[in-house]
């Protein structure tokens, strides 16, 4: 009878269930500061156990409440570990010592993968940056905590311009946009991080270094028309170098140092014919192996030039500042048909110049004060003329031609010019 009863108790014990003590539900929400918070009710308090349930990968161990504590977690969205992968699911499991489990709606914890933006210039030189679109397709629509807010993209930009802390990196953020592109209108050398917002944080898509350039241009003031004018120069680079640790346990420090030369680069030779016209190219040109180009070109009338280098990936473009070619009338011949003459016979003053227009040209001696008067003139016929006048002094004189500026039929000015000095005698 006893081991009956005794029996029959063991076989009593071995088939009751436990107590339920977890609700069949845990609940997932964010907080206004953008934390995750977990919750979970109980028919009793029971110390807790709750993880993070993931495909692929064993369950992470996210806190352990005590019966004494609220049946909740708050967590910073990177305890939750995001992930690249958008098929990854996740939910959150929650357990106490007698075996009893509940479980959250299945949600996804997806953060942007890195990628490889498009850079480009405008022809100011700005940065033009933009990152594809998301092909990742969200699968748990829907989910406790999907976020209303779209994801938002901006740069995280590190120099060493000053005035900030001296020798310290400047730190700058652009402003998040939901637009995966942007312009950045800095010309200096930095480097770029480029970043992509959402619920979960952070996500670092790109980072690069993106130095600067400079173009000197060195060209002489003057030059006559149809002459050759030469135009030299150097195109130079520099770079951000940056001492992550430095000794101390100081702040990283940066500073814009000079990088070199763009060597065999292709350039580019432009100009205006005003000082307010549009810029043209006239033709390309490259830099050699120590960064310096030449230009050579015909005069074909006053012209403001720049050169300008292309932009990379890794490199900003460059435009030299403008220079001011003034180009002058070319005299090709300023003389007498016969430098010798007797008294009662008209000299004849012959003058060639070039661009070969109308222009009325004045024809000069000097004086016996040793100043230049005017004698005559003569209106040229592509650009020729010959002149006679009479001449009764005895003696040897000089003389000379002024020529007025003109204008090409490009539209481009050409500044007036004397001729050199030329002599008559008169016997």
């Amino acid at each position: 009878m006893m081991t009956s009863l005794l029996a029959a108790t063991l076989l009593s014990t071995t088939l009751t269930a436990p107590p339920s003590v977890l609700a069949a539900d845990v609940r997932l929400a964010w907080t206004t500061d953008g934390k995750v918070r977990i919750s979970w009710s109980e028919t009793s308090a029971a110390p807790n156990t709750v993880s993070l349930e993931r495909d692929g990968a064993d369950d992470l161990l996210l806190g352990s409440p005590s019966a004494a504590q609220l049946n909740e977690l708050v967590l910073e969205p990177a305890a939750l570990e995001p992930s690249t992968a958008g098929t990854s699911a996740a939910r959150i499991v929650v357990s106490e010592p007698s075996g009893d489990i509940a479980r959250s709606a299945y949600f996804d914890r997806y953060q942007r993968d890195r990628v490889v933006p498009r850079i480009s210039y405008l022809a100011n030189g700005d940065l033009a940056w933009s990152v594809p679109p998301d092909q990742v397709t969200d699968t748990t629509p829907n989910d406790p905590l999907d976020s209303a807010k779209p994801t938002t993209y901006g740069l995280r930009l590190m120099s060493g311009e000053q005035p900030w802390a001296y020798d310290r990196c400047r730190i700058e953020y652009t402003t998040p946009s939901t637009a995966p592109n942007g312009v950045l209108s800095k010309q200096r050398a930095m480097e770029i991080r480029t970043l992509a917002y959402n619920e979960w944080g952070t996500a670092e898509l790109d980072w690069r270094l993106i130095g600067s350039s400079s173009v000197a241009l060195n060209a002489s003031s003057t030059s006559p028309y149809g002459a050759t004018t030469t135009l030299t120069g150097k195109v130079g680079a520099r770079a951000i170098y940056e001492n992550p640790k430095p000794p101390g346990d100081v702040p990283p420090i940066c500073f814009d140092a000079d990088g070199g030369v763009r060597a065999n680069t292709a350039i580019t030779l432009q100009a205006r014919n005003s000082a307010t016209g549009p810029w043209y190219a006239v033709g390309p040109g490259k830099t050699d192996a120590a960064g310096n180009y030449k230009f050579s070109l015909r005069t074909p009338g006053t012209r403001e030039y720049r050169v300008t280098v292309g932009g990379t990936s890794s490199m900003q473009p460059a435009t030299s500042p403008a220079r001011t070619v003034r180009s002058s009338t070319r005299v090709v011949s300023a003389r007498f048909i016969q430098p010798a003459v007797k008294v009662g016979t008209q000299p004849q003053a012959y003058l060639w110049v070039d661009p070969a227009g109308t222009q009325k040209a004045a024809l000069q001696f000097k004086n016996a004060s040793g100043a230049w008067q005017g004698l005559t003139s003569k209106t040229l016929y592509a650009g020729r003329g010959l002149v006679a006048f009479p001449w009764n002094i005895r003696g040897t004189f000089q003389f000379r031609w002024w020529i007025p500026g003109s204008t090409t039929p490009t539209g481009l000015r050409v500044e007036p010019a004397y001729s050199g000095v030329f002599s008559l005698t008169v016997s």
